[in-house]
């Protein structure tokens, strides 16, 4: 849950840069992204692995809750205009990525991802 809104910082400001450019260019950077899924892959599941390994328990403790504190502000701080804004995204890097996602989906997108693994996670009454 950890990387996911680490993650969080680069989305956000991708969204600030592509979300003032013509759609064109977002469009086109998703299909590069979407290119790239394998290394993606490999990254995202190499660096989970580290973190979760090295960082212990109370490191990523401390981590999320300066994360989580360092998104609120920012939220907060967020207008209408700027929630609005959005770009284009590779389809193919997670299930909860749109085509098109605004800021404030993205501010939705971890706290989503990490439910829809925590579904597949646990057992139901009788399995």
């Amino acid at each position: 849950m950890l990387l996911g809104y680490l993650i969080m910082r680069a989305l956000l400001t991708l969204v600030r840069v592509f979300g003032r450019l013509p759609a064109g260019v977002s469009r086109a950077y998703a299909r590069l992204l979407n290119a790239g899924t394998a290394p993606f892959d490999v990254v995202n599941y190499v660096g989970s692995w580290l973190g979760g390994t090295f960082l212990g328990r109370e490191r990523m403790a401390l981590m999320f809750d300066r994360v989580i504190a360092a998104l609120h502000r920012r939220l907060d701080a967020e207008t209408d205009a700027d929630l609005a804004r959005g770009m284009h995204y590779p389809t193919r890097w997670d299930p909860f990525f749109q085509d098109f996602m605004t800021l404030e989906d993205v501010y939705r997108f971890p706290t989503q991802h990490f439910d829809f693994h925590r579904r597949q996670l646990t057992l139901r009454d009788g399995q």
